[in-house]
């Protein structure tokens, strides 16, 4: 027969390979970054031991890694291969009352951080939201080239820069009006290959196109004077 002790450590061992908890403690300062556990203890999940220093599962680890560390409060599971608490690695991950999903939708993939920013995805509407909250910034960084492929694209900004040249290859049109100047290198405001055609005038240095009027007229080959008004 088994003596007692063999087949206490055999059902501590046991009892040890999965474990549920809360996670209690952590430190990302070290590599690989670890938390404490807070385990459960029995039916009644009364609070049992508190694991040493583990390191939690993330989605990736290899080429492709990714960074997404546990909180404190957040329940986790314990895999101990051979039931050992010192071996263990920690999922996050285990939604709860108190640490509800952020979403009940079927459609949808959601990922909510802690300042309320929410990123959306639901393939039901294939619509792809992404909010962050006041005072967020977003930025992109291609070296090479962004490309931007769709039928209809709205820039909804109270003001909007643009740092570089501009080219536009469609039909441009605008219909609240349009300042500029020269740039830093003088030259004209404007040069424009073609005709330009307008439907009320043309007002140039206070002078305009077509209700300007020309003094000192007289029949001959002299010519008129330079034109003024009519703006």
């Amino acid at each position: 027969m088994h003596s007692p002790a063999p087949f206490a450590d055999l059902l501590r061992r046991l009892h040890n390979i999965v474990r549920t908890g809360t996670v209690a403690e952590v430190d990302l300062t070290t590599v690989p970054a670890l938390v404490r556990v807070q385990l459960v203890d029995g039916e009644d999940d009364s609070p049992g031991v508190r694991t040493d220093w583990r390191p939690w599962i993330e989605l990736r680890a290899g080429d492709t890694r990714t960074w997404n560390p546990p909180t404190v409060g957040e329940p986790v599971i314990c895999f101990s291969p051979s039931g050992e608490l010192g071996g263990a690695y920690v999922l996050p991950g285990v939604s709860s009352a108190s640490n509800p999903a952020p979403s009940d939708s079927p459609g949808k993939t959601v990922t909510k951080y802690p300042d309320g920013a929410v990123v959306e995805y639901d393939h039901a509407a294939h619509a792809m939201a992404v909010t962050l909250p006041a005072g967020g910034k977003a930025t992109v960084t291609a070296p090479a080239e962004v490309r931007v492929i769709t039928d209809l694209a709205t820039l909804d900004a109270t003001h909007t820069d643009i740092l570089g040249s501009c080219t536009v290859r469609g039909p441009f049109a605008y219909q609240s009006g349009m300042t500029g100047q020269a740039g830093e290198g003088g030259g004209a405001s404007a040069v424009i290959t073609g005709t330009i055609e307008t439907t009320v005038d043309v007002i140039a240095a206070g002078i305009s196109l077509s209700s300007h009027t020309h003094g000192g007229i007289e029949r001959g080959s002299q010519n008129t004077d330079a034109p003024g008004g009519g703006a």
